[in-house]
């Protein structure tokens, strides 16, 4: 149920791009998916993430503009606007909280040991900080030098298949700090 209410605002934008190619409509889609999880996090008084209110407030903006200045570029910027936010999020983390995002990607499950290296956990901070810059960049070279389809599924395909290779590299940097024994030997038991 989690995965379904996390990301129907994306499926709408997809469902709604392929069908009528109109990436303002599609924006305007997810928008409203978007208020739709604020809402519905409301009504069940689950808590409000913040990521929702993000996506929702700079979507509704570049939807606004895009719309107003008419030139659906402004809907491309958002994926770079997320993604920089997205690396700012992990560097302030880090840096005041002392938290690095693969041990957040992988807290449900346990799988990072709490004896990994700190130097280890900042390099991968900084991998995936840098990684997000650099995809950002290019997000927005291919918005002004290819067509629509194209950017549509280099953003839809090229971010999915990119952070899934970055989050498989994080891991094989902190192999030896894997708790993969541990869950083999839980399996055995069960």
């Amino acid at each position: 149920m989690t995965f379904i209410k996390e990301n129907y605002p994306i499926v709408g934008f997809i469902a709604v791009y392929l069908i009528t190619k109109n990436l303002v409509l599609a924006a305007a889609v997810w928008s409203a998916g978007s208020l739709l999880q604020i809402l519905t996090s409301v009504v069940t008084k689950q808590p409000i993430k913040k990521s929702h209110i993000a996506y929702f407030i700079v979507g509704l903006i570049l939807l606004a503009m895009a719309y107003y200045f008419n030139n659906e570029n402004f809907i491309k910027w958002k994926t770079s606007i997320m993604v920089w936010a997205g690396a700012l999020v992990i560097l302030f983390r880090q840096l005041f909280n002392g938290k690095y995002v693969i041990k957040d990607l992988t807290q449900a499950n346990n799988l990072i040991k709490d004896t990994a290296p700190i130097r280890t956990l900042q390099q991968v901070n900084i991998l995936w900080i840098v990684f997000l810059l650099l995809f950002g960049l290019l997000n927005i070279y291919v918005a002004y030098n290819y067509s629509t389809d194209f950017w549509f599924w280099f953003k839809m395909i090229g971010l999915f298949v990119s952070t899934m290779g970055l989050f498989i590299l994080s891991l094989v940097m902190l192999k030896e700090h894997l708790n993969m024994d541990d869950q083999e030997r839980t399996d055995q038991q069960q």
